[in-house]
């Protein structure tokens, strides 16, 4: 294992997605049912956050313009 390093960082972290309003998510019409949102979430510890991550969502294949939008 020679020159193979492994870095492990154990933190829980609070995940916010278009928290300004950008990008697709705010404007599909799958935001309050979104497979994409729940999976990402998942993958991250729940908050209580020391550490935070934003992240913007330009293009999704689930994407569908909301009515309205």
């Amino acid at each position: 294992m020679d020159g193979l390093f492994f870095f492990v960082y154990h933190c829980s972290m609070k995940l916010e997605i278009n928290p300004r309003g950008n990008g697709a998510c705010p404007l599909c019409a799958a935001i309050a049912n979104c497979r994409i949102r729940r999976l990402l979430t998942a993958g991250v510890e729940k908050a209580g956050a020391d550490a935070e991550m934003e992240i913007v969502v330009y293009t999704c294949p689930y994407f569908s313009e909301r009515q309205g939008a």
